[in-house]
């Protein structure tokens, strides 16, 4: 069988290999974005209560009022 542009071509294309290493690194990030996003919606409200919370507590000691119920 003559080797025509077409096979020459498509032959290349798969034994090139160029574009893996980017395409894996790509995947990757993509991985640590998702589990980043779910820790935040899963921890989210909590860590976000804890800290208004703290805050509420800074505000008290620095104002001089009575601390709340909450801190320790």
């Amino acid at each position: 069988m003559p080797d025509t542009t077409l096979s020459t071509f498509v032959r290349r294309l798969r034994e090139d290999d160029r574009g893996a290493g980017l395409v894996e690194y790509a995947l990757l990030v993509a991985l640590i974005a998702v589990v980043c996003f779910s820790a935040i919606a899963f921890f989210g409200t909590g860590s976000g209560n804890s800290v208004n919370s703290s805050k509420d507590c800074i505000d008290a000691a620095y104002e001089g009022d009575p601390l709340p119920a909450n801190c320790d």
